[in-house]
C-alpha cells in the first residue's frame, strides 16, 4: 500500500478514536496493523485529569508544610501525635507524587515538600529518642540527604542530587572543623 494512503487511513482512524465513533480497542488494533506494529508516530492514549483533582492536590501539599512546621513548634501535642501527623503529610506527598508521575505532570512541589517532611520528622524523632545526641542528629540528616540524592538520581533532578551532596559534605566537615 502507497504511504501516502497509509498516512491518510491512520489519521482518519486517530480521528475516530479521538471522537469515539468506534471503541478505543478497536482503534488501536486498527492503528497497529495500519503501522506494521510500528507505533513511534501514533500518540499514546492519556486519559485526562480533570482540573479540580490536581488543585485539590496541589492545596492539600500546599497546606502540609506550613502545618507541619505549626504542629511541631508551635503545639503541645504529644510526640506521637506529631509523629503521626508528620508522616501522615509525608505519605501524602508521596502519594502525590506517585500520582502526578503517573499522569506525567510536574511533580517537584510534591517532592520537596515531602522531603521536607520527612526531614522534619527524622529530626524531631532523632531529638525525641536521643535527646541531646548529636551523633543521632547527624545520622537522621545523613539519611535525609541519601534520600535527597536518591530522590535526584531517580527522578533526574539536579537540585535534590546537589542538596544531597552538600548537605553530606557540610555534614562531614562539621564534625572535623
Amino acid at each position: 500500500m502507497e504511504q501516502k494512503r497509509k498516512e491518510i487511513i491512520i489519521n482518519e482512524i486517530k480521528y475516530w478514536k479521538k471522537t469515539r465513533l468506534l471503541p478505543e480497542q478497536y482503534c488501536d488494533f486498527l492503528l497497529a496493523l495500519y503501522t506494521e506494529g510500528n507505533r513511534d508516530d501514533v500518540e499514546r492514549s492519556t486519559r485526562q485529569v480533570p482540573t479540580w483533582a490536581i488543585r485539590a492536590t496541589m492545596a492539600m501539599i500546599g497546606i502540609c508544610l506550613p502545618l507541619a512546621l505549626l504542629v511541631i513548634y508551635f503545639t503541645e501535642l504529644s510526640f506521637v501525635l506529631q509523629t503521626l501527623i508528620l508522616s501522615l503529610f509525608v505519605i501524602i506527598c508521596f502519594i502525590a507524587v506517585r500520582f502526578f508521575v503517573q499522569n506525567k505532570m510536574l511533580t517537584h512541589i510534591a517532592l520537596i515538600v515531602g522531603a521536607l517532611s520527612l526531614l522534619l520528622l527524622s529530626i524531631r524523632a532523632s531529638d525525641f529518642y536521643f535527646s541531646g545526641s548529636t551523633n543521632a542528629l547527624a545520622a537522621a540528616v545523613m539519611f535525609n540527604c541519601f534520600v535527597w540524592l536518591l530522590i535526584g538520581w531517580r527522578f533526574s533532578l539536579m537540585y535534590f542530587f546537589i542538596s544531597g551532596v552538600v548537605g553530606i559534605i557540610l555534614l562531614i566537615s562539621s564534625f572535623f572543623i
